[in-house]
């Protein structure tokens, strides 16, 4: 697929567009992020916020399922 820009020009996509990366923030950080996502355009932050949600929700459930089996201890 090939996106237009303003002079008629087509520009051809990125072949690195699809690379992953991967990232490592504390929660703090991660809440400031959404929450800066959160006062963007919903059609552009949207999906974003969806996979931030979508990989953070296990790695936050492990970190507290830890928390408390260390309290336990």
């Amino acid at each position: 697929m090939t996106d237009q820009v303003e002079n008629n020009e087509v520009q051809q996509p990125d072949p690195l567009d699809s690379f992953i990366l991967k990232f490592e923030f504390p929660v703090a950080a991660v809440n400031a992020i959404l929450q800066v996502l959160g006062n963007a355009p919903y059609v552009a932050s949207a999906p974003l916020i969806n996979m931030i949600q979508a990989q953070g929700e296990p790695q936050f459930k492990a970190a507290l399922e830890a928390e408390a089996n260390k309290a336990a201890e």
